[in-house]
């Protein structure tokens, strides 16, 4: 069992930019998931409740690379932006074991894991812009929309 989610009418844009805004349609990838996009998520698996409030997009796309990693390595890890913690990763057989450094683990199986990952990235590309018109002519966003969609 795994639930990913967050609310993007919950999620703020940036306010820690240079100037105190960005322009997304020409932000690169590191200010668009590290100084941007920080709201309430949602993220359970079997045994552990990591939900809280961060950068939604780093999440997501941190998420998505993990699940894509552990397709050929048996570990791996996630560091969320700002400090907001440590994710560790352990792939044995179909069952991945997720633990925040400092906190709770569960488990879940990998192809639930994967095609979650995938799905909650999507999600959050779509819900960041519709709220957020000027995300979608982006490029790394671009791109990244492609990854969600599996190509």
């Amino acid at each position: 069992m795994i639930e990913l989610s967050f609310s993007a009418a919950d999620t703020g844009g940036a306010d820690r930019g240079p100037r105190g805004t960005m322009d997304f349609a020409t932000a690169d990838l590191y200010d668009l998931t590290y100084e941007a996009f920080w709201g309430p998520y949602t993220f359970r698996i079997e045994g552990a409740d990591f939900s809280g409030t961060g950068p939604v997009l780093d999440l997501a796309l941190g998420l998505s690379i993990a699940a894509r990693e552990l397709a050929e390595a048996r570990r791996t890890r996630y560091s969320a932006a700002e400090g907001a913690g440590e994710y560790l990763f352990e792939r044995r057989g179909d069952t991945v074991r997720i633990r925040l450094e400092r906190g709770p683990a569960g488990t879940v199986a990998y192809t639930e894991f994967a095609e979650a990952a995938r799905a909650f990235l999507g999600t959050v590309l779509t819900g960041l812009g519709t709220k957020f018109p000027e995300l979608r002519r982006n490029p790394e966003i671009r791109r990244l929309r492609d990854v969600a969609a599996g190509r």
